[in-house]
């Protein structure tokens, strides 16, 4: 948390010194988007669409305990008979935006997942297990709050997730995966957030506060931890159609609430309520290209990766390793 205190500092000193410009801020620009994995983070003009995809993968690679790296043969220990060591997880996420008024812009987001996980048990056995589908749908009401002259503006997302991924993913032998695993939450979740945007005539930066409140329990007796966010962005014109982005991003995450009973948590960390979640400081570097004339005017592609800077768990986990989105967007 003192890490990201420093930088939100540090950004704040460098984005109160760069002068603004008049006129209203605008996305028809390269930079006129968050980095591509920011989502909810721009508004439209009435009567205006969007349709979206983005490809995420994700790769952890090696355990901590706590903010400690340790080895997985030290946690097969007593009961623990399968210690997870890899994990990749691909994201293909499909997104719409529509604006119903200068005011208001409605959002939808559904993802596909395909979840791999290694695992190690005694005598160096390994074993591979998977889980793949539709996880949650995403809803979302974007409200703008405020426009200024000099290129900034400020707007608020009221979200909703559905729970239309599955909780109940298997392995080949019948026994229930781990949290990480699963597609959904099994909950109905309030996701607020509110960010603010500005730009000058070469750069644009902005920020995002937001989380994810969850909303009783689901089926299986559990709930996932609460999550706060907070991301802060940069991005420099390099011509009329390229930009290039730098992004900070923090989030924490409380440890599972209850717990599934069809789990022996003594057998792996991954079936442990108590050993999800994680408080997490990312650094991301991103490029964006957007087509201004022609057949393809409109269309927009961006790609971006993240690396930790600063990661501590609750109780044994995979260690994040790297992520990159790929997207592509076109409004009309």
């Amino acid at each position: 948390m003192k890490l990201f205190t420093a930088i939100t500092l540090i950004s704040t000193l460098i984005f109160s010194s760069l002068s603004a410009h008049e006129g209203p801020w605008t996305a028809a620009r390269p930079d006129g988007h968050a980095p591509i994995s920011v989502m909810g983070d721009h508004m439209h003009e009435m009567g205006e669409w969007m349709v979206s995809y983005r490809y995420m993968s994700m790769n952890m690679d090696g355990l901590l305990k706590g903010s400690n790296s340790i080895t997985a043969s030290s946690q097969l220990t007593g009961m623990s008979t399968m210690v997870p060591t890899k994990m990749t997880m691909d994201m293909h996420m499909f997104g719409t935006m529509y604006a119903i008024s200068d005011k208001w812009t409605l959002m939808a987001m559904l993802n596909y997942l395909d979840n791999d996980m290694e695992m190690i048990m005694p005598m160096n056995m390994s074993m591979d297990m998977g889980s793949s589908g539709i996880g949650d749908l995403k809803i979302a009401g974007l409200y703008d709050l405020a426009q200024w002259d000099s290129r900034r503006r400020m707007h608020l997302k009221l979200g909703l997730n559905l729970p239309t991924g599955s909780i109940d993913e298997k392995d080949s032998m019948s026994r229930v995966l781990g949290y990480g695993m699963q597609l959904g939450s099994g909950t109905y979740d309030f996701e607020p957030a509110i960010t603010y945007l500005a730009q000058t005539e070469n750069y644009s930066y902005g920020a995002q506060l937001g989380g994810i409140l969850r909303i009783g329990e689901n089926d299986q007796d559990y709930t996932l931890g609460n999550k706060f966010e907070a991301t802060l962005w940069g991005a420099r014109k390099i011509t009329e159609s390229l930009s290039a982005s730098a992004k900070f991003d923090y989030s924490s995450q409380s440890e599972v609430d209850g717990k599934d009973t069809r789990m022996n948590e003594a057998m792996s960390p991954a079936l442990d309520p108590k050993s999800q979640g994680r408080d997490i400081t990312t650094f991301g570097l991103g490029l964006n290209y957007y087509f201004q004339n022609g057949g393809l005017s409109g269309h927009r592609l961006a790609a971006e990766w993240e690396t930790p800077i600063d990661q501590k768990v609750n109780g044994v986990q995979l260690e994040f390793d790297s992520v990159w989105t790929l997207g592509w967007q076109y409004a009309w």
